[in-house]
């Protein structure tokens, strides 16, 4: 498995088949990151609309557990009405009940249509059905999520983009405060750039300044919150973001980096380094490092233990029932800082 998907072409290449004249009949598109695969399918979209020659053309379809290939194969071996091409948009074929038979199609597929396919899924096998045709002809593209330094540069370059300075140290703050969802990232990103005037560049003293003015609750609030052992206010950040843009996965996952961090704190103060010195042994930026810093509260071993249990439990519950995410919430900030 590890060695049919290193072989599958990124979406981040995508350009590279797009040129004019040039175009595949299916794009298949697939991966965890939606952020992207969104972006993707805007972007092929806008450059094969010139040989749509009709508004009748042009469709969207959304899958569901009741809907079949036969669908989009009637669908793009119909003629176009016009004397271009077609263009169909089909989201969510993981959703199809039997992929298998769509194999036929990419095999053959019509000169007069352009399939641009989504698929919500970590991986796909290709030694199997339609995924080993897809990647035999050459027409399918993974949307891996970004992490880490590769995130980072993503991030680097969208500033630039919106003719905004952000270092490489700067982006891992970001990163590190607002968490790895691109769409939160770019959010903030325009949020600098509408409170930014004469200069361009985004420091870390203004992400957090711009952060805590243009969203009142974080989960770098909520990180310090809980540092403080602050149960109150812990409980009303938590409520407003499951309110806002936030689930209750993205809180868990936010919160575990942070135990670990702390736990990782206390592993560094036996050293005789720096904060800069040990924040790079932590694979941290100093910023965020030396906050973390500040949870004296949590930073007791016995106490991280438990928040550690707590985090577990809460994400065992989110994937094993069906109870209302602020109860899941309200119970873990109460095993935390009981």
């Amino acid at each position: 498995m590890s060695k049919n998907k290193v072989n599958v072409e990124t979406v981040y290449n995508i350009s590279n088949y797009l040129k004019d004249d040039n175009f595949l009949p299916i794009y298949f598109l697939y991966g965890e990151d939606d952020y992207t695969i969104s972006k993707t399918v805007k972007f092929i979209s806008k450059k094969v609309d010139p040989l749509v020659t009709v508004d009748f053309d042009r469709e969207t379809l959304s899958m569901n557990n009741k809907s079949s290939v036969s669908q989009i194969v009637d669908l793009a071996s119909s003629f176009p009405f016009g004397d271009g091409k077609k263009i169909i948009i089909i989201k969510g074929f993981e959703n199809c009940n039997d992929k298998p038979s769509f194999a036929s199609y990419v095999q053959n597929p019509t000169d007069f249509t352009i399939l641009i396919i989504t698929q919500s899924s970590k991986s796909v096998n290709t030694r199997n059905e339609p995924y080993k045709s897809l990647f035999n002809k050459g027409y399918l593209f993974e949307a891996s999520e970004l992490k880490g330094q590769y995130l980072q540069q993503w991030l680097v370059k969208k500033a630039k983009q919106e003719e905004m300075e952000l270092s490489s140290e700067s982006a891992k703050i970001l990163t590190e405060m607002v968490g790895q969802n691109k769409a939160l990232l770019e959010m903030q990103l325009r949020k600098f750039r509408d409170y930014l005037k004469d200069s361009r560049e985004i420091t870390p003293e203004i992400i957090e300044s711009l952060t805590s003015v243009t969203k009142e609750y974080n989960i770098f609030n909520l990180q310090d919150a809980l540092g403080k052992g602050e149960k109150g206010r812990s409980l009303e950040i938590g409520y407003n973001l499951l309110d806002g843009s936030f689930d209750m996965m993205f809180i868990i996952s936010m919160l575990t980096k942070f135990v670990s961090t702390l736990m990782k704190i206390i592993e560094l103060r036996g050293k005789r380094i720096s904060d800069k010195e040990a924040a790079s042994e932590a694979n941290l930026s100093p910023y965020y490092y030396s906050n973390c810093k500040r949870a004296t509260f949590l930073l007791n071993e016995k106490r991280l233990m438990k928040a550690a249990e707590a985090l577990l439990n809460a994400d065992i519950k989110l994937k094993t029932t069906s109870a209302d995410q602020k109860i899941i919430f309200t119970i873990l900030i109460a095993e935390i800082l009981n």
